[in-house]
């Protein structure tokens, strides 16, 4: 199967710490109470900073699951240069749901941000019939969503830039398609010469709140509206009413 961070992988690290900072809250509220015997989930953990920062907000001992091997790489050396990560975070080379089969109860919660957008809707509920099974009572997890927009107004392309050395990256996030689909281009400048111009159609697509609960809700899970960009997500018979 076709990694489609083969390529993007040498940028996506550039601008991805604002998206996990904003969420950083919602892994604060749900996880700080998690003890130290306890494990957390991170599913398609990526380059691994999502997984710094989880271990940030939580003692619990983190699994973080990732089956690109360009991304897994980098993900490695970040756990392995930091010793303090290093005794906590266990490293799993897999696609969801896959990953998830062999996996042992219990887990006090689980993190999907920024990643359930590239399943499909077979293997979101496989994932998520899988989590429900390995969850102990009381967990919870947290996932992304599509932030609330006014389907009247045009979406707007993003545009992001920092410099590393002489150089400065340009990112650009096309607005979706009708599939729903993202479009990035990444330029390199040295002043105003384009050095390179690299233009990347994932598979990613987001998932509004109404779909992830529909399909949540056939394996007794709901998620609730939380944190700016997050939905928390609990057993539906654990939900206080």
């Amino acid at each position: 199967m076709r990694d489609h961070y083969e390529e993007l992988a040498e940028f996506h690290d550039l601008f991805m710490d604002g998206p996990w900072n904003r969420i950083r809250p919602a892994l604060a509220d749900a996880f700080s109470r998690v003890g130290v015997s306890e494990r957390i989930l991170d599913l398609g953990a990526g380059t691994g900073i999502g997984s710094r920062i989880l271990a940030a907000c939580t003692a619990a001992r983190i699994v973080a699951v990732e089956p690109s091997h360009v991304m897994r790489a980098v993900l490695t050396a970040r756990i392995a240069d930091d010793p303090a990560l290093a005794s906590r975070v266990s490293i799993i080379a897999g696609r969801l749901p896959d990953a998830l089969e062999t996996m042992k109860a219990p887990f006090a919660g689980f993190v999907c941000a920024h990643m359930l957008g590239h399943l499909s809707a077979d293997d979101r509920e496989a994932t998520f019939r899988h989590l429900a099974k390995i969850l102990r009572p009381r967990a919870c997890g947290i996932i992304t969503i599509e932030p609330g927009r006014d389907p009247a107004e045009p979406e707007a392309e993003l545009v992001q830039e920092r410099r590393i050395g002489d150089y400065r990256y340009i990112a650009r996030y096309l607005p979706s398609s009708e599939t729903h689909r993202y479009v990035s281009e990444y330029t390199v400048l040295d002043g105003d010469q384009v050095l390179r111009s690299e233009r990347f159609a994932g598979d990613w697509e987001a998932l509004p709140l109404a779909t992830l609960n529909a399909e949540l809700s056939q394996v007794g899970l709901r998620a609730e509206r939380g944190f700016p960009g997050t939905a928390l997500v609990r057993r539906i018979d654990e939900v206080d009413p």
